[in-house]
């Protein structure tokens, strides 16, 4: 069994730095990516501009990226138990 590996973002611009996370992420298990809702993102600056099933379809088919998971706080403690 691979080790997983969590990364939690909310991306509303996907840019290198993002693919650098995950590529490095990637050296250590399987990236899941804990991707923000719009809601969340709300809660601490404006709403984003590609709304969340566009962000997850981006991520989903990134390279190195085995899962996305809905992360609805900024608090991502739920999202590691399960």
């Amino acid at each position: 069994m691979n080790k997983k590996v969590y990364i939690a973002m909310s991306a509303d611009f996907i840019h290198d730095g993002h693919i650098n996370v995950i590529e490095e992420g990637s050296k250590y298990g399987d990236v899941i990516i804990g991707l923000l809702t719009d809601e969340a993102i709300a809660t601490y600056k404006r709403m984003p501009l590609l709304n969340y099933d566009t962000r997850k379809r981006i991520f989903e088919n990134m390279k190195h990226v085995k899962e996305v998971v809905k992360q609805e706080t900024l608090d991502y403690t739920n999202n590691l138990k399960k």
